[in-house]
């Protein structure tokens, strides 16, 4: 199955981010991948991906910044927030963010139906 969206994935930790990669090429989406906060900044100046999934931490930043700044420059574009602690304040700002609060290790089914549910809200509310 083919999605034909892109979406750009952030995890500073190498092995999560080949593991999420690998699940989204297999089930049909392009992929991205930034292991800095610095370089899926830069990426999102000059792009707008469909979906943006990003880990929490990222060194010296964190997703939510992230996420804000994507809201900034693409607004409207869909954010998935991972976390591997269930935190009501980080939950509580991603959902004000506009981003989709999942704690790790999550279901590959629920992650990709996360997406897809992401997606298809953008695309019925015309989030570009």
């Amino acid at each position: 199955m083919t999605h034909t969206k892109t979406l750009l994935v952030v995890d500073d930790d190498r092995q999560v981010l080949k593991f999420v990669t690998e699940i989204l090429r297999e089930s049909g989406y392009d992929t991205v991948t930034c292991e800095r906060f610095e370089d899926a900044k830069a990426y999102l100046v000059s792009t707008r991906p469909d979906l943006l999934l990003t880990d929490i931490r990222l060194g010296a930043f964190n997703g939510l910044q992230l996420a804000i700044y994507a809201q900034s420059r693409h607004p409207g574009i869909p954010i998935i927030v991972l976390t591997g602690y269930e935190d009501p304040t980080l939950r509580k700002e991603a959902a004000a963010s506009g981003a989709t609060f999942l704690v790790k290790p999550v279901r590959h089914a629920e992650l990709l139906a996360r997406i897809e549910a992401s997606l298809g809200k953008a695309e019925a509310g015309g989030g570009q």
